[in-house]
């Protein structure tokens, strides 16, 4: 999720197949209906957002099925923008998305330029030092290696002395050098050996063109890239695996929205708007029940070691 690119969480690949394989998920699915202008949320807001109506949202819309680009290259489609524009309802607000690099989301918050992040960002306690996050679902990673490899399989071990690949910026890496690598030394076998690249797409080029044996990205994203690549691909998980919160990125500071946003995500778990769109997106499986603020501090998941 970006990790979990993550996690962010994080799971683009080739723009244009990015794309147009999210739309023609999101096509054929029931409208999520509207929610209900609730003024006692929206009276939680900030002044100045209620004042103007709108809350500017930064995002890395490359990420299918956390976001990506419609075939229109303007509308944005996936879980996310489902769940911010059932927020943005409910407390009467526009939500007004921008898409940047991934590097430049907690860095847009955190400057005030913009007022929230989402792209499937794993709530970490490092990140909880820089921002706020709204947590509102789980997320776990996934190898994703060419189908004719064979030296990857789903014994951990058959990851020694290989290269993977993981966007910069990430959780993805430390799923690498603290878990998988200590795993394989604990096992008197040669580490993993790491590449980063700056994008997503990058990433999935790298594994696409034999320069990495295997990548990690989120296991969400497994039926967009199996789609869209234009080699065959297998999806493995393991037990060493984490998992990972996924949330809103709010300015420290900004208590006021880091409230309203979670009072408006539970309303739309109340309303049943959540459970419609995690089953239209088929994560039905990394649905949080009791969404909350900077979970990975007060509830912290209990993660294997290596």
């Amino acid at each position: 999720m970006n990790a979990t690119q993550s996690l962010r969480l994080h799971v683009p690949f080739l723009a244009l197949a990015c794309s147009l394989g999210a739309y023609a998920h999101a096509a054929g699915e029931p409208a999520i209906p509207a929610e209900t202008l609730d003024p006692a949320l929206q009276a939680l807001l900030p002044e100045a957002i209620r004042t103007a109506g709108v809350i500017h949202l930064v995002t890395d819309a490359h990420y299918p099925p956390c976001e990506s680009f419609a075939a229109d290259n303007k509308t944005m489609v996936g879980y996310e923008p489902d769940l911010w524009n059932a927020m943005g309802e409910k407390l009467g607000v526009k939500v007004e998305p921008t898409s940047i690099a991934f590097d430049g989301l907690i860095p847009g918050v955190q400057s005030g330029r913009y007022d929230m992040a989402m792209e499937c960002i794993s709530d970490s306690p490092e990140r909880e030092k820089q921002v706020t996050f709204v947590d509102f679902s789980y997320a776990t990673n996934a190898f994703y290696a060419l189908k004719n490899n064979a030296k990857v399989n789903e014994d951990p071990l058959s990851l020694c002395g290989l290269t993977a690949a993981v966007q910069s910026g990430t959780d993805f890496a430390p799923t690498i050098t603290e878990l998988y690598s200590p795993h394989c030394v604990n096992a008197g076998k040669a580490p993993i050996k790491l590449a980063q690249y700056p994008s997503a797409d990058a990433v999935l080029m790298a594994l696409y063109s034999g320069r990495a044996d295997f990548v990690v990205n989120d296991a969400a994203s497994a039926k967009d890239i199996e789609k869209a690549a234009p080699k065959p691909i297998k999806v493995i998980t393991s037990d060493l695996m984490p998992k990972f919160y996924l949330g809103i990125v709010i300015k420290r500071e900004n208590t006021d929205l880091a409230n309203a946003m979670l009072a408006a995500l539970k309303a739309v778990h109340a309303s049943g708007n959540y459970d419609r769109i995690m089953e239209k997106w088929d994560l039905a499986p990394l649905k949080l029940p009791n969404p909350g603020i900077n979970l990975t501090a007060t509830q912290p998941l209990q993660n294997p070691k290596p």
